[in-house]
């Protein structure tokens, strides 16, 4: 990462440098110091930056996003009848409208190695999350607590 992807990195996700220094855990400066190439930007910001930027877009109105999803698992059974892996993708204008779709998904057999990602081909919820996230969401709407 150089500084002009910091710099674009922030814009994008509509930091200013304080919010950006405060994000990353740095002070303001050396934000300062990065955009203005005094020093190099070390490559635990970059991944931190990474991180950052994927937990930005969970945002429920962060969109447009496809859910991608298989009928079954990737690696069926020997006796699988089929041995046909059948891989659905479904536009949607934000990640809550896929996230409310994903969760309707996960109660019926048919929806596995599931993923929410953006226009980019970017992760936004992983296979783990996203199945953590509609269990979560599916215990609150019970009134069950301590997940």
């Amino acid at each position: 990462m150089d500084m002009w992807d910091l710099k674009k990195w922030r814009r994008k996700l509509g930091y200013s440098q304080f919010e950006a220094a405060e994000n990353l855990g740095v002070s303001r400066a050396a934000i300062q110091h990065w955009e203005c190439e005094r020093t190099p930007v070390p490559h635990a910001v970059d991944l931190a930056c990474e991180e950052i930027e994927r937990r930005w877009k969970r945002r429920p109105e962060f969109g447009p996003v496809v859910l991608v999803y298989a009928d079954e698992p990737m690696w069926p059974e020997a006796d699988c009848p089929s041995r046909v892996l059948c891989m659905q993708r479904e536009l949607y204008p934000n990640c809550e409208a896929a996230m409310g779709r994903a969760c309707r998904l996960s109660a019926t057999t048919n929806f596995s190695n599931s993923l929410i990602i953006d226009p980019d081909g970017g992760v936004v919820w992983s296979t783990p999350e996203l199945m953590h996230e509609c269990e979560k969401r599916s215990q609150n709407a019970k009134g069950v607590s301590g997940l």
